[in-house]
């Protein structure tokens, strides 16, 4: 976490006096979201024999862009949109013989949902994956989604709204101002997660 310097780092963009930027960097810091601040705790689960067909009538129904495979009660993997997409209908499968354990992405990787942020991007960028179920034990409790990171980081501008009026999108991570959200992804993509992540994917 850095302090902001200089009076304005974008072209009308007001930045805060020097006591105010402490205050609220420190804010920023003891704010930091964890993986439950930002997960969807609605989750939908599916058996490693169910074809691909009724799995997808369900994400369709349930309006969700995953499920978790589980397995005696166990979750063994992830089936996603994408998964769906590439692994079935790109390749001429018909998805009414396609069983889910044959598209999973398995073994399944997860976090703590008191995980920081942070590190949630960081198992994104290393992984390469845009979506991370959240376990509470060994049972999981949420499902954390890019989308979802980047709705969250939006309001940061409200809260720092408490303190002094700013024109734009707030960093969580180093404290910049941005004066839209495409902006601030771009920044998040680059710096902190790596480029190829969000830009032109999302």
């Amino acid at each position: 976490m850095k302090f902001w310097s200089g009076e304005t780092q974008r072209p009308g963009v007001r930045v805060p006096s020097t006591p105010l930027r402490f205050i609220i960097s420190y804010f920023l810091i003891l704010t930091m979201p964890k993986a439950k601040d930002v997960m969807r705790s609605f989750i939908v689960e599916v058996d490693p024999e169910s074809y691909i067909k009724e799995v997808a009538s369900l994400m369709k129904e349930k309006k969700v862009g995953s499920v978790i495979v589980k397995k005696d009660n166990n979750p063994i993997g992830i089936i996603t949109e994408r998964d769906v997409l590439y692994k079935v209908v790109a390749e001429g499968k018909d998805p009414s013989k396609v069983k889910a354990k044959e598209i999973m992405s398995s073994p399944l990787i997860t976090v703590d949902k008191e995980t920081d942020l942070e590190e949630v991007l960081k198992i994104f960028k290393e992984k390469g994956i845009r979506r991370l179920p959240v376990k509470e034990g060994d049972k999981i409790v949420g499902i954390i989604t890019l989308r979802s990171i980047i709705g969250d980081l939006r309001s940061v501008e409200e809260v720092t709204k408490d303190f002094e009026k700013i024109q734009g999108y707030i960093c969580a991570f180093c404290g910049s101002v941005f004066p839209t959200e495409k902006d601030l992804s771009k920044h998040i993509d680059r710096v902190h997660i790596g480029a190829g992540i969000l830009e032109g994917r999302r």
